[in-house]
């Protein structure tokens, strides 16, 4: 009896020691850098930290957000709705940024987002981004009225 409870205690120790060290990078809880599909399209909420910024992983995606604060300060948990030409919504995400990384077809989008400033205002903003053929398109999303 004795051995099984040792191997329990064990076992439930590094269990919960491994979804801490998950959890403290954020990529359980959130899905932060972490590649998953939505709607048939692949996506992944980066951007936090430096070398999160610097995963080669990214490159591959040929569309990037940035969402930005009125100083130029990076924001997150960022609600985020992208249309088509037609007005169509293709892809649609809840508390993602700094960095939203799209597998995204050629065309042009209208993005719309709401940031949140921790006092309960929410602030909007809309972006035009055009996916070209080859290379990363970024574009930058403005919120001219929340302070960094």
């Amino acid at each position: 009896m004795k051995p099984l409870i040792i191997a329990s205690i064990l076992t439930a120790a590094i269990a919960g020691s491994a979804v801490a060290q998950s959890s403290m990078s954020g990529q359980v809880a959130t899905g932060v850098d972490q590649v998953m599909t939505r709607d048939g399209t692949r996506y992944a909420c980066t951007g936090i930290g430096a070398e999160s910024r610097t995963d080669p992983r990214w490159s591959g995606f040929p569309a990037k957000l940035v969402f930005a604060a009125n100083d130029g300060g990076y924001l997150s948990q960022v609600a985020t709705r992208i249309a088509d030409g037609q007005g169509r919504t293709v892809f649609e995400v809840q508390d993602c940024g700094p960095w939203l990384l799209l597998d995204l077809p050629k065309g042009r989008y209208t993005v719309n987002a709401t940031a949140h400033d921790g006092q309960g205002r929410n602030y909007e903003s809309r972006a035009i981004m055009t996916v070209g053929a080859g290379g990363q398109t970024e574009t930058v999303v403005r919120f001219p009225d929340l302070a960094g």
